[in-house]
């Protein structure tokens, strides 16, 4: 058991595929990622969105809006997000007996968290994870996206 719950410190998750690793984010855009966690593959997400959010507005003073994926769907997380004036833009499972509000049009922006992580992936040393441990691979996570948001404002501040 002692290996299980090493590989669990260390970010990794035992699934039938193998080893895995879950990046969790909160970003301003498609260059820019806030608060960045690094979890075992099979961790769900919706526990995460309470500390993300905390660590967010720790580093953002203001936000309006949370845009996330059916993963971060729960009352709890809703109640997270209006208590501190925020709107989850958060679809709702199919399942789920009374579905929260929703608008479909604010959603779209969630695409630019995924072209985040595409613009990430095309490091290879961050795609494969192959450190060992946590505190190196969030090393190389916080490099990458570190990267990014200096490449985006190379740009934008070219003459």
């Amino acid at each position: 058991m002692g290996a299980a719950r090493s590989a669990r410190r260390e970010g990794l998750g035992r699934s039938r595929g193998g080893l895995s690793t879950k990046v969790i984010l909160t970003a301003a855009d498609e260059d820019t990622a806030i608060v960045i966690e690094v979890r075992p593959g099979q961790d769900h997400d919706a526990p995460r969105l309470k500390p993300l959010l905390e660590a967010t507005l720790n580093r953002v003073p203001e936000v309006d809006e949370i845009v996330g994926d059916k993963g971060f769907d729960g009352d709890s997380q809703r109640e997270a997000c209006v208590n501190r004036d925020i709107n989850p833009n958060i679809p709702s499972w199919s399942n789920r007996v009374e579905a929260a509000p929703f608008d479909a049009e604010g959603y779209r922006d969630r695409n630019k968290v995924e072209r985040l992580f595409a613009k990430a992936k095309q490091f290879r040393r961050f795609a494969t994870r192959y450190e060992k441990h946590k505190s190196m691979f969030l090393g190389v996570v916080y490099l990458v996206f570190g990267f990014l948001r200096l490449r985006r404002l190379s740009i934008v501040n070219r003459p």
